[in-house]
């Protein structure tokens, strides 16, 4: 797993400012990331099951557990926003390469994929697979 570099700074972007990340970057980055999801996975799970049983129920309650569920989920794309990386799926991260996006789904153990801004899901591949065959600037 990943762990913080005390000597590493996050930048934090205007939102309107698109960021292109080298791999080396991209994976400096990976301990925040990996931060940040977690904390926002683990603020999910019981909204998840409180959302459930409202719905199994039938109680008043769904709309305020819903509404809960949102806010955690935005303030998490929010924060990865602000890092310059986007969120392309509840808990799928894209770091834009100017070639494609290194992809991470948590809880993947490390950034490992590529693919090409028009293969989002059928074309993942390998990052060192695609930096083998194609020796991109990025890699």
């Amino acid at each position: 797993m990943y762990e913080l570099d005390s000597r590493f700074v996050a930048q934090i972007f205007p939102l309107d400012e698109g960021r292109v990340f080298t791999l080396s970057e991209a994976r400096a980055l990976m301990p925040l990331i990996v931060k940040i999801t977690t904390a926002a996975h683990k603020k999910l799970e019981p909204l998840r099951s409180q959302l459930q049983t409202s719905i199994t129920v039938n109680d008043n309650s769904a709309g305020t557990v819903e509404s809960a569920y949102r806010k955690v989920v935005q303030d998490w794309i929010d924060k990865l926003q602000r890092l310059g990386v986007t969120a392309s799926n509840l808990w799928v991260v894209h770091f834009d390469t100017g070639d494609g996006h290194l992809c991470w789904r948590f809880p993947e153990l490390r950034l490992a994929n590529f693919h090409l801004y028009e293969d989002c899901e059928k074309g993942r591949r390998s990052v060192e697979e695609y930096v083998e065959l194609f020796q991109p600037d990025w890699g």
